[in-house]
């Protein structure tokens, strides 16, 4: 970075422009761009903000030699003009000592020179350099803080309120109040903008967001700043619309209005002496923040480093580590006169609403109301939109001149927020830590959990925190259950169903809505929750300061158990929210996402079709999900598994752990409380098995109108199980794991160096490492059941350079050519890669809530495994298997490397799925033959073209992923053989007792939750959820 600061590039080519181009096109069909474009057409053409985010090959031409040297001179001109010792803030972060890493930055950046003043006349590009320069306003901490100035065009804001609609690419219904106002950013410890978005975004009782989400109207509210700049800011009330509230918007807008009304009442209760609500609130969220500031752990220098330069550079060193943590304030120091200044400004006649919706859409096109809609195309990404007045009727009405609309919501159930219940009484740490553990010690390794119950009805495990000293504790419940995702044959047998796996979504989405208002409180006072229902059954995480968070948990598990939250109006909206997603879930994603979805649905989905899952949520009624949580709550098959760590002593953990297994018990009046007692054992998570020398291709084409890019995602499966641990693994699958992972960290950067930076094939070019899991289902003379971990190498490549089978070609010629500067890397080079990768897997973890959660991961997966007798305390569970990978790592040499790249990606013995997804750039030739596709290909044993039903029989061919290791190019099993019926065996099948054990939580991508998903995990690789 120094060297390229003191010795600017010499570019004289359009590379970097077309790298620029990239990043656009895969903004195109975003929604939050296309209306952040909107928004930015609003502006004024003089002010800074108007301008274009980043650029494409339009801004920047590159047709010719002389546009490109124009280009690189105003570049080295804007160079000169800013990258100067007087505008540079330097922060570097790591484990190294101050002194190191001052001597780093000394050494390299006290080369840099101001550059010397001349007296020569400036060049044109000099001086277009100079005045754009002046555009935006002071944005130091120690520059005078500019005037406001609204960047809304004038002929706008002289006619406010007006209507902005816009239509989206994907399902929503977007209904946002936007104001336009000074900036706050030079007082964050008194900001009247935060303190309004506080109340505004409020969810408790009486909030606005309580009162509409009672009346059906709303499933999500947020207030806060959009945007904002040195000089101004756009503050917003964002809220998402169920279908009703979508047809009666401007009461929405009504009732948004009637609580900044009340809030300006308060003011002047505040004013005259009358009240001091607000002064409470004040000094609540002062305490808050303080307690937040105290007690927090470090993060990753990675995000801190550039955050903390930023904070620099807006605050100053002295305050750039506590400005907006109040440490200062208090009830006493509320800012009252400044607040009922800015409280004045949310009134209708300040205000720009924003509609984004297929309805409003339609609304805007026909003008049933007779407005005068003006239909506008915005500048770069050519979106369409419509601006428009709004009818005196409804202003009047939010104006308190009259209450003119047919309100179906009356302003008197709006209240203001109550005191918090949930703020800590104590930050005391735990009687039972030692004196040593009661200050941070984070470079300490962190201990296994400790097996406090292994009963007949669950597992609890358990850690006192010593290494953070905060104090704060997290709990992970896992209620182990068949019924969320299955249902049971007459037989007995348990198997999969996409509709109840659809009705469990749909349960969690209403249990989630239903609980807003009850825990924001918790939410504010810093205690989290999740709940999801899964394969596994139904998964509970609670996290945050110790002395509540048992109270939460009673809370939650209680109100699930109970099922009181099915209510008509959160059914309502739920349903539409799945319905909705499902039926835009290829129209509205970008073309990488859509190659994923194709790949996962052959290697790891058991549903069919997106459009039979359109149609079994459609015919879901409010009845059939009462009656699904009935069949959950009283499956007779139920097993807990509880770990809870962190500032919890084992006292409380047990009886965390007792009162919810009684409660579980109370409410499954017939649940066997015996592990052999239960006769079915569910499959978990499914991971399916591409043959050794096995090529699989799919092409399908792009369903978004707007996606002008093509995608390529090459994944490689390895034939070997992963390593899950030194007692629970072949003896192949740590060297074959340390090796893959090994080769993903040497060849992300000279994939992305070679086809991103020199043929600049596209602005996402990636490979990376991803991990599986399959449940290997148990066979008669087997012990049961267990989960198989499965290692892939997978590139990623968006681009509209080129066509998805050149992208591929590219592909593997880069992978021919690695090949061979494996084969010449000096050993030397190959141990800095294995010492830089053991290193990192070897960090010391620095959040209490990654801990847990690596903890859990193995408890869920291999805990059935590994405690299959009742009262077993001993086990082997792989609580280390980080550290034996990165033992493996260094063990590994070249010659290792070579035969696992050889079993990975030779042709004769890989396990190869390309997903290639056509944009409109390069679309998919409806009458080309398979063959012709990928010319390097040409052996390919599976060719798939745009027929999602040769996919799924495909499918049914493929076997599931179990713990075998295969041979090269050869498979234990007959190539007739078709996977087997996804049921669950009897245990009476069994030679050895059995638990129920179901793997992985159904992730909830959007809005589609039936599908497995991959998501990058904190070591640079991914893992399957």
């Amino acid at each position: 970075m120094s060297s390229w600061i003191t010795s600017p590039w010499s570019c004289s080519k359009h590379s970097e422009v077309q790298a620029v181009d990239s990043e656009n096109s895969k903004n195109l069909v975003a929604d939050g761009r296309r209306r952040l474009q909107i928004l930015k057409d609003l502006v004024a053409k003089d002010h800074y903000y108007s301008k274009f985010s980043t650029g494409n090959a339009k801004t920047l031409p590159t047709g010719d030699d002389e546009k490109v040297q124009w280009i690189r001179s105003a570049l080295l001109a804007f160079h000169a003009k800013h990258y100067r010792p007087e505008n540079y803030t330097v922060v570097i972060a790591g484990p190294q000592s101050l002194g190191t890493l001052e001597e780093w930055v000394i050494s390299r950046f006290s080369q840099i020179q101001e550059n010397p003043a001349h007296d020569k006349e400036s060049s044109a590009i000099e001086a277009l350099i100079e005045e754009g320069a002046k555009d935006a306003p002071p944005f130091s901490y120690d520059e005078p803080t500019p005037a406001y100035n609204s960047p809304m065009k004038k002929s706008l804001e002289g006619s406010l309120p007006i209507l902005v609609t816009n239509k989206p690419l994907r399902s929503m219904r977007k209904l946002v109040l936007m104001f336009p106002m000074e900036s706050h950013r030079k007082i964050p410890d008194k900001s009247p903008s935060s303190f309004l978005s506080h109340l505004l975004g409020h969810e408790g009782e009486g909030s606005a967001f309580a009162v509409l989400q009672n009346h059906g109207m709303i499933s999500s509210l947020s207030a806060g700043s959009r945007t904002s700049g040195p000089d101004f800011q756009l503050f917003q009330v964002d809220m998402e619309l169920t279908e009703k509230g979508e047809r009666n918007w401007k009461e929405v807008v009504d009732l948004i209005f009637a609580y900044c009304r009340l809030i300006n009442k308060q003011l002047q209760l505040e004013v005259k002496g009358e009240s001091r609500e607000f002064h409470r609130i004040w000094g609540e969220t002062s305490q808050l923040d303080r307690i937040f500031f105290d007690q927090t752990s470090p993060g990753g220098v990675y995000a801190y480093a550039p955050s903390l330069c930023q904070r620099i550079v807006a605050y100053g060193t002295e305050k750039c580590l506590s400005a907006g943590s109040m440490l200062d304030e208090s009830e006493k120091t509320f800012p009252l006169d400044h607040v009922v200044e800015v409280a004045k400004l949310l009134t209708p006649d300040c205000c720009f609403i924003e509609r984004c919706s297929e309805e409003a859409w339609a609304q805007a096109t026909t003008n049933e109301e007779g407005l005068n809609f003006t239909k506008k195309s915005e500048q770069w990404y050519g979106v369409e939109y419509y601006t428009s007045p709004i009818d005196s009727k409804a202003i009047n009405s939010w104006t308190e001149h009259g209450s003119l609309l047919e309100k179906s919501m009356n302003a008197t159930e709006l209240s203001l927020p109550r005191p918090n219940m949930y703020i800590p009484r104590t930050l005391d740490l735990c009687d039972e830590l030692p004196d040593e553990a009661k200050m941070p010690r984070i470079e300490k390794p962190a201990d296994p959990p400790n097996l406090l119950i292994n009963s007949s009805s669950g597992r609890l495990f358990h850690r006192l925190d010593d290494r953070y000293a905060l104090p704060q504790s997290s709990f992970h419940i896992l209620i182990r259950n068949a019924a969320t995702n299955h249902v049971k044959q007459s037989d007995g047998a348990w198997s999969h169903d996409t509709g109840t796996g659809i009705k469990s979504t749909m349960l969690a989405l209403i249990f989630n809505q239903a609980m807003a208002q009850e825990t924001y409180d918790a939410e504010l006072a810093g205690l989290y929750w999740s709940m999801s229902l899964g394969p596994s059954g139904v998964k509970l995480n609670f996290f945050g300061f110790s002395d509540r968070l048992p109270d939460l948990a009673d809370k939650i598990s209680g109100e699930f158990l109970a099922g009181g939250y099915l209510k008509e109006a959160y059914f309502v909206s739920s349903k539409d929210r799945v319905v909705r997603g499902l039926k835009t879930y290829f129209s509205s994603r970008r073309a990488d996402s859509n190659a994923l979805y194709y790949r996962d649905a052959l290697l790891a989905s058991k549903d069919r079709t997106i459009d039979e899952s359109i149609e079994l949520a459609e015919n879901i009624d409010l009845q059939s999900l009462q009656d699904h949580h009935g069949r959950i709550v009283q499956n007779d098959e139920i097993y807990l598994d509880c770990l809870l760590t962190g500032n919890v002593s084992s006292t409380t953990a047990k009886s965390v752990f007792s009162r919810l297994d009684s409660a579980i018990t109370e409410a499954s009046k017939a649940r066997q409380k015996c592990r052999e007692a239960m006769s079915y054992i569910p499959a978990g998570e499914l991971e399916r098995r591409i043959l050794p020398g096995e090529d699989i291709e799919l092409h399908f084409q792009s369903r978004n109108p707007q996606e002008e890019n093509g995608a390529v995602i090459v994944t490689f499966q390895s034939s070997v199980p992963a390593f899950r641990g030194q007692q629970l693994s072949d003896p192949l699958s740590l060297q074959s794991t340390s090796s893959i992972r090994l080769l993903c960290h040497m060849l992300r950067e000279p994939l992305f160096d070679e086809l991103r930076t020199k043929q600049q094939l596209g602005y996402i070019v990636s490979a990376y490492y991803e991990n599986g899991f399959s449940s290997r289902q148990p066979e008669d003379n087997l012990m049961g059941p267990s989960s198989v971990p499965i290692d892939f190498i997978t590139i990623n490549i968006l681009s509209r350079k080129v066509s998805p089978p050149e992208v591929a070609n590219r592909i593997e010629d880069f992978l021919g050519s690695f090949r061979d500067l494996l084969e010449k890397m000096p050993e030397s080079e190959i141990r800095d890669h294995a010492d830089a990768l053991s290193t990192k897997l070897l960090k010391p973890v620095q959040k209490l809530i990654t801990e847990a959660n690596n903890s859990f991961s193995k408890i869920q997966l291999y805990g059935p495994e590994c405690f299959a007798e009742v009262g077993e305390e001993k086990s082997a569970m792989p609580w280390k298997s980080v550290e034996a990978l990165a033992g493996g790592i260094q063990s590994i040499g070249r010659k290792e490397l070579l035969e696992t790249w050889d079993r990975m990606f030779d042709p004769s013995s890989r396990c190869r799925i390309v997903s290639c997804v056509y944009g409109n750039t390069f679309p998919l030739e409806p009458n080309k033959q398979a063959w012709s596709f990928l010319g390097w290909n040409r052996q390919s044993t599976a060719r798939i073209s745009n027929n999602f039903s040769k996919l799924l029989e495909h499918r049914q061919r493929m076997h599931v992923f179990d713990n075998q290791v295969t041979s090269m190019g050869k498979r234990r099993f007959s190539t007739t053989n078709t996977l087997a019926p996804r049921t669950f065996l009897s245990s009476s099948k069994l030679s050895t007792k059995v638990s129920l054990v179901g793997l992985g939580v159904v992730g909830f991508a959007g809005v589609v939750g039936w599908t497995m998903i991959r998501t990058s995990s904190p070591s640079g690789g991914s893992a399957r959820k």
